[in-house]
């Protein structure tokens, strides 16, 4: 009997391609149909259910690119890159660089957008802070006080505006123009108390500062360090970081 690893290659050569004989003669048909009858059944349905599951992560990379553009990407990364997982909610995680070697010319901002994408997917199955309320906060921080963040939590840098793209009404088919995307930013994702998940696009003095907090730097230290955080940004920052249920604990 040939290993699992070399199965698992045969079965997906089978559900894209002509039926391996190699495999067909390991395994049993169901019911009525012969072995290559019963591989038959997913020659359809694996690569469509691969594609839906890249559809529903990806959702605003295939507004961007098109109908024929993304579903035919979606067939070629499936018959590259078969699904490990029990769960097709983690397929995709190397999509965004697929995305960029396939469209990159044409859509410089795909990965970036791509890897937004993928991030509030991940973030979004995962669980929320234990937050401090803001009253508690503000009682138990001091400027020597050390944050600690909850995990539900993502900062993301970005060589291209994509956060307006991701959050662009389905119903808008503006052409899209180079300064549309032009120009960096950073998105900040996270979760307060509850299951939904925010987004937030932050100045790099403001994304300097919750890194450094994030580290376990002085609240002090960490935002004298931040370089261009002014004193009215300061108090804005720690405000909304106060408010958005980031903070589990002071020490």
């Amino acid at each position: 009997m040939p290993s699992l690893k070399v199965l698992q290659s045969r079965f997906v050569t089978s559900a894209f391609g002509e039926v391996n004989a190699a495999f067909t003669s390991c395994i049993e048909g169901g019911g009525k149909l012969s072995a290559a009858e019963a591989v038959g059944v997913y020659r359809n349905g694996y690569p469509a259910r691969l594609s839906e599951a890249l559809g529903e992560t990806f959702e605003a990379c295939w507004r961007m690119l098109g109908d024929e553009g993304f579903l035919e990407a979606c067939q070629a990364y499936a018959r590259k890159v078969p699904s490990t997982s029990h769960n097709l909610s983690d397929y995709g995680s190397s999509f965004p660089e697929f995305l960029h070697k396939r469209f990159g010319r044409e859509a410089p901002f795909i990965r970036d957008l791509a890897v937004l994408e993928w991030e509030y997917k991940e973030l979004f199955h995962e669980g929320s802070n234990k937050a401090l309320t803001a009253s508690a906060l503000s009682v138990a921080v001091k400027e020597n006080s050390v944050l600690k963040f909850g995990p539900a939590i993502r900062l993301l840098p970005s060589k291209h505006r994509v956060h307006h793209l991701w959050r662009r009404d389905r119903n808008d088919d503006t052409p899209l123009r180079r300064k549309d995307w032009e120009g960096g930013e950073i998105t900040l994702l996270y979760k307060g108390g509850g299951t939904p998940v925010f987004s937030r696009v932050i100045a790099a003095p403001e994304a300097s500062a919750i890194r450094s907090l994030m580290k376990g730097r002085q609240l002090g230290r960490a935002l004298a360090a931040a370089k261009g955080l002014t004193a009215a940004a300061a108090r804005n920052l720690f405000s909304f970081i106060s408010s958005s249920g980031l903070v589990t604990g002071v020490s």
